[in-house]
């Protein structure tokens, strides 16, 4: 028997809070911050890598492409666009300081392929091996980025491990590595004994084996970025908020508490989760909450009784898996077990970090036995875009087909953000990326049907559901 349980994909697709729609909200009219945009601090493990602010914005500007949003979707739009037009005069608009968000925040984790296609079986095979190498060639190309640059970002692509907890699960990821080995894509399944001695736990009953992928420093990397596209010539503007875009045949955006005006011949929205409060996506796209914990640097003593010798970064097949990272100073990094959406895609932090610091102090304590009495040095809340089937999205929108947009990488947006850039940048200059011949092209993303409360309400019940899923297969 080798039908896995149902997916949160599958689930969302039969839920009625869902329908298809199109791609985009009201277009054509100037979208105001409606609710405040409320921007938590940065205070990740990460971030005290984190580069100089730059000046904000302090005058009126006429630009090429005006690109908000200053993590890893702006930065390598803007690094794309200026190695293929070095004449065209491009700007960072950031909010707050470049990686801020989800850039800075996230687990550090570099994965292959999209979101909804990880581990799944059902697929055409064409296409899904098609996507999986459109994905590892991006890596290979960032790769190629950071060793260009000459600084380090601890990036490390020797592949990761996907770990099973339960036995029923078995034969369905063993009937999809056969597939995926038949159609080329190199995954290696691996036993109980297997999964213990990459891993050093025997919590698993089985893994599979990627080895393209890896981890990397989330704020190093938004360093280098930051370099690169500052020596291809283009401008960033640090808390420069955009306020109010202007549809039109030049975009018009309001940027800072000065209220300067930009004028752009296209915009790009580089915000994923924050896209909503600018007016866009807003019942398309729903912020999840996530935490992330790290501990100190691990005595030589701890790190050898783990027997994580491979080193190996992995995450489990719960529906709210936990992700952990080994990092090079020694620290691990737990993430994941719970999301939480907040009513009206609110961004500020609401949870209790102290019963969540506990939660996957237990959890880390469970997979790693030596480990159960450790404490967290940082724990700290990053958001997710996520979608209701999980698929990603990146396309161009308005009336004058000048405002592009990616987002929504449901957990995948080290690569794709990276690749997506690329993706946005061929867009403007009227070329094919590949992007066109995988199963996600010009897909509307599925629209929540009710506003809120309705909204806040059926986000509740699914996340409330997988997260009554997870507990009960662990029991």
């Amino acid at each position: 028997m080798t039908q896995k349980r149902l997916s949160r994909r599958d689930f969302l697709k039969m839920s009625a809070f869902t329908v298809g729609g199109a791609a985009t909200t009201l277009v054509g009219v100037p979208f105001l911050f409606k609710e405040e945009a409320v921007f938590d601090p940065n205070d990740s493990y990460w971030a005290e890598a984190k580069p100089k602010a730059n000046s904000p914005l302090a005058e009126n500007l006429q630009v090429d492409v005006a690109i908000i949003g200053g993590g890893y979707t702006g930065l390598a739009t803007a690094y794309h666009l200026a190695k293929m037009n070095p004449n065209l005069k491009i700007i960072i608009l950031e909010a707050k300081s470049v990686g801020h968000g989800a850039s800075g925040r996230n687990g550090g984790m570099v994965l292959p392929q999209t979101g909804p296609e990880t581990m799944q079986i059902d697929y055409d095979e064409e296409t899904h091996k098609w996507t999986y190498d459109l994905t590892v060639k991006s890596m290979k190309e960032l790769a190629r980025l950071v060793e260009k640059s000459g600084m380090d970002c601890d990036l490390k692509l020797d592949g990761y491990i996907y770990a099973i907890l339960k036995e029923e699960d078995l034969p369905y990821y063993q009937s999809y590595v056969a597939k995926a080995r038949k159609m080329g894509i190199p995954l290696r399944y691996l036993n109980q004994a297997e999964c213990t001695r990459e891993l050093g736990t025997d919590i698993y009953v089985g893994a599979v084996y990627d080895p393209n992928g890896g981890s990397v420093h989330a704020m190093k990397l938004i360093r280098i970025l930051k370099k690169e596209v500052e020596e291809l010539g283009v401008v960033i503007y640090e808390n420069s908020q955009v306020f109010e875009i202007e549809e039109g045949e030049n975009v018009e955006l309001v940027v800072g508490d000065s209220q300067f005006q930009v004028l752009a011949k296209d915009i790009v929205l580089a915000m994923n989760a924050y896209t909503s409060k600018l007016g866009y996506f807003k019942y398309e796209l729903i912020p999840v909450h996530t935490q992330i914990a790290a501990t100190a640097p691990l005595s030589k003593k701890q790190l050898t009784e783990t027997h994580w010798d491979s080193r190996l970064p992995f995450y489990d097949s719960r529906n709210f898996l936990y992700h952990l990272v080994l990092t090079p100073d020694n620290r691990i990094l737990i993430g994941g077990g719970f999301a939480d959406y907040y009513f009206n895609n609110e961004l500020e932090f609401k949870g209790d970090i102290p019963s969540i610091s506990d939660r996957m102090r237990k959890e880390l304590g469970r997979i790693y036995p030596v480990l159960k009495n450790i404490t967290f040095e940082y724990i700290w809340d990053g958001i997710l875009g996520v979608t209701y089937d999980e698929y990603e999205s990146v396309g161009v929108m308005g009336d004058y087909k000048n405002i592009y947009y990616a987002l929504a990488y449901n957990g995948h947006g080290v690569n794709l953000s990276f690749m997506f850039g690329g993706v946005i940048a061929n867009m403007l200059n009227g070329h094919g990326h590949g992007w066109q011949y995988t199963s996600y092209a010009d897909y509307p993303l599925r629209k929540i049907v009710p506003p809120e409360p309705l909204k806040w309400l059926g986000a509740k019940g699914f996340l409330g559901y997988y997260q009554w899923l997870d507990r009960n297969s662990l029991s």
